[in-house]
């Protein structure tokens, strides 16, 4: 889906990564992140952020929790003192693992429990990491928060996960507080110590629609700005109302109209929003997928796999030859079959390089990670290879 629009608008990834790939700096199924980019458009994501008024989280899965990553987009977008109402103010971690591997790099983890919730032995683990708020889905795990709090004499914010009849849940992910027993929640919570709501939070909030060419809000974000009402009657001062899922100048203006005060961009950094690809002056596509061809069968070139992922819109690929590159559709396996190759139309030699772009949650592939610097002043270097959970495998500099 994003191959071509990679060619057209940052083709010296490609012929970078292609380098690095013919002369054994990297291996087959090896995503390549373009930091240049990845910095320019954390700065546009911060610029669209204060114009309309939101603060945002940076969520790292998608591109391996790379703590390198991470620590060149807080720089880049962070907050200022003189426009403090936008910016990047920290990360959001999905689940506890990514938020203890963020924390150990130094990085400020600013929002806790969301898309996953925080173990039952590890409270005291995560308000060490004094995030900004932790996201609660059941009594339950509220009760044990107000105990770990107490215990430690401190107040920590929470958010509220909340849905309606007619949200939308992926498998996996069902979970959180309906919203006709808001009223009774609140009840309960108000008498709890140790915790303070501070706002509400559902997932996922907009969704791309292909026959319109854009994300358009979900019912969950509607169920959040009636959530948002019941609070308001309540005299409840909430500070966060946050709407994750497919954040991106695109859908920042319509964020805001439907009072959400915080989001969490996390394919915009590589340009690999769908709605990336229709914008008019559009960010920067800053992620490249490196294959090699391994052998043929039955008319087409099968190529190293390993990174693939089943929402990934895979289309074509382009293959390295003498001659130069040319375009072939890749063919992406069933959901249920391990990706131990991907296939491309057409017969290539074995070895020949493979490029090719497409959403992506690197933290779940096997793929290694390389970044690239310099690639904006004509001068790219290899800075270092990382496996797909954060962690260093080579450190050139």
């Amino acid at each position: 889906m994003f191959l071509r629009f990679l060619l057209a608008h940052n083709p010296g990834l490609i012929d970078y990564g292609t380098f690095l790939l013919e002369h054994g700096l990297i291996e087959p199924d090896t995503y390549v992140l373009d930091l240049d980019g990845i910095e320019d458009n954390a700065r546009r994501l911060r610029d669209f952020s204060v114009k309309h008024g939101l603060r945002l989280y940076f969520m790292a899965k998608q591109l391996g929790r790379n703590p390198e990553v991470a620590r060149r987009v807080l720089a880049a977008g962070e907050a200022s003192n003189e426009k403090p109402e936008g910016g990047f103010t920290g990360m959001v971690a999905v689940d506890f693992r990514e938020a203890r591997l963020l924390h150990s790099a130094g990085l400020p983890v600013r929002h806790l429990g969301h898309l996953c919730q925080v173990p039952r032995a590890a409270w005291d683990t995560a308000l060490d990491m004094k995030p900004d708020v932790i996201t609660l889905y059941s009594l339950e795990k509220a009760e044990e928060l107000s105990e770990a709090a107490q215990k430690r004499k401190v107040t920590q914010d929470i958010l509220l996960r909340i849905h309606d009849e007619g949200d939308i849940f992926y498998q996996g992910q069902e979970a959180g507080f309906p919203l006709k027993t808001l009223g009774e929640t609140l009840d309960a919570i108000e008498k709890l110590k140790g915790i303070r709501l501070a706002g509400l939070t559902s997932f996922p909030c907009f969704l791309y629609h292909e026959d319109q060419g854009k994300a358009l809000p979900t019912p969950n974000a509607h169920t959040l700005q009636r959530g948002a009402a019941m609070l308001r009657e309540r005299g409840i001062p909430y500070l966060q109302i946050n709407m994750p899922s497919c954040n991106s100048p695109a859908t920042m203006p319509v964020a805001t109209e439907l009072g959400a005060t915080h989001l969490e961009p996390g394919h915009s950094l590589t340009g690999t929003n769908p709605d990336n690809l229709s914008e008019n002056d559009p960010l920067t596509p800053a992620l490249l997928y490196m294959s090699e061809v391994s052998h043929h069968f039955e008319g087409r070139s099968s190529c190293f796999g390993g990174g693939h992922y089943r929402r990934s819109r895979l289309r074509y690929a382009l293959v390295k030859s003498s001659s130069g590159y040319e375009e072939t559709e890749a063919h992406a396996p069933d959901p249920e079959a391990i990706d131990y190759h991907l296939q491309l139309s057409g017969l290539f030699p074995p070895g020949s390089p493979v490029c090719m772009s497409f959403r992506t949650q690197i933290f779940v592939t096997r793929s290694q990670v390389a970044l690239v610097e310099g690639l904006s002043q004509s001068r790219p270097t290899l800075l270092g290879i990382w496996d797909s959970g954060g962690n260093p495998r080579r450190n050139l500099k």
